[in-house]
């Protein structure tokens, strides 16, 4: 029996989607991450907030997911937000400067609150 690589889901949190992910995204759970971030998209959300606190590995197939959701969402005036992702992916995000892309928060409240000030709610 195979054990479950990847599990996302979604819950409102202050009028917003967050998406829970735990687990691994690499090469072979890529495409269930890419969907449940389209899901969020196609919502009408165009802030995308991602609680990574119990992502323990991410290779650069979810960073290129994370940057296609970035592609659809700038036009609109929309961003892609990270919150508590581990040491390891935070320290990939800082060598690749994809920290200044992404919103990257130690806590939900924050990102949520950043993308509220953004919105004017």
């Amino acid at each position: 029996m195979e054990t479950i690589r990847l599990d996302t889901s979604i819950r409102q949190r202050d009028e917003m989607q967050v998406l829970d992910v735990v687990g691994e995204i690499d090469v072979y759970t890529a495409p269930q991450f890419k969907e449940a971030v389209n899901n969020v998209i196609a919502s009408g959300q165009n802030h995308l907030v991602i609680n990574m606190d119990r992502v323990t590995y991410m290779d650069s197939s979810g960073f290129g997911t994370l940057l296609s959701a970035t592609k659809r969402l700038r036009p609109e005036g929309g961003t892609v937000n990270l919150v508590k992702c581990n040491n390891p992916i935070t320290r990939m995000l800082r060598i690749t400067r994809l920290d200044t892309i992404f919103g990257v928060y130690s806590s939900e409240e924050d990102a949520i609150a950043e993308v509220k000030q953004k919105t004017g709610d």
